[in-house]
């Protein structure tokens, strides 16, 4: 869980002071835990790409929210993966996560329709080895 200290610096820096009021302060508390689902998942602390996070926290939401997951999803204003990318690099930018010099906002555009994710219930093309540690999730 996100710490009560990091919410409060995401609420004033990024939503009340208006740098980025796009998001509820819910999205960024999801994302937050959904990077520590994904990385107590594949079992290793490690850099993960934007494709990488945004099907993590595809799978994080599905588990969490089962089938009210996109609706929960929208309800925090993140429609797509982008909206994914944005919430990251707007964490960046308060230092509450760090990028590597080769990331770019932009990987986290366009990996998958949230509406086909979640119609199809089945993880789409993930990282072979990802793909094998969460079989039994």
């Amino acid at each position: 869980m996100a710490s009560i200290q990091n919410l409060n610096r995401i609420r004033e820096e990024l939503i009340e002071s208006g740098k980025d009021d796009r998001y509820k302060i819910g999205g960024y508390d999801f994302v937050l835990n959904g990077l520590e689902f994904y990385l107590a998942k594949i079992g290793e602390k490690r850099h993960v790409s934007g494709h990488e996070l945004s099907l993590g926290l595809l799978l994080f939401a599905q588990k969490q929210f089962g089938p009210l997951a996109e609706k929960v999803l929208e309800y925090w204003r993140i429609k797509k993966s982008d909206d994914f990318g944005n919430i990251v690099y707007n964490l960046i930018s308060i230092g509450i996560m760090s990028k590597k010099p080769e990331d770019k906002i932009e990987d986290f555009y366009d990996v998958v329709s949230f509406q086909d994710y979640f119609e199809r219930q089945e993880n789409f093309d993930i990282d072979p080895e990802f793909i094998k540690r969460i079989k039994g999730a």
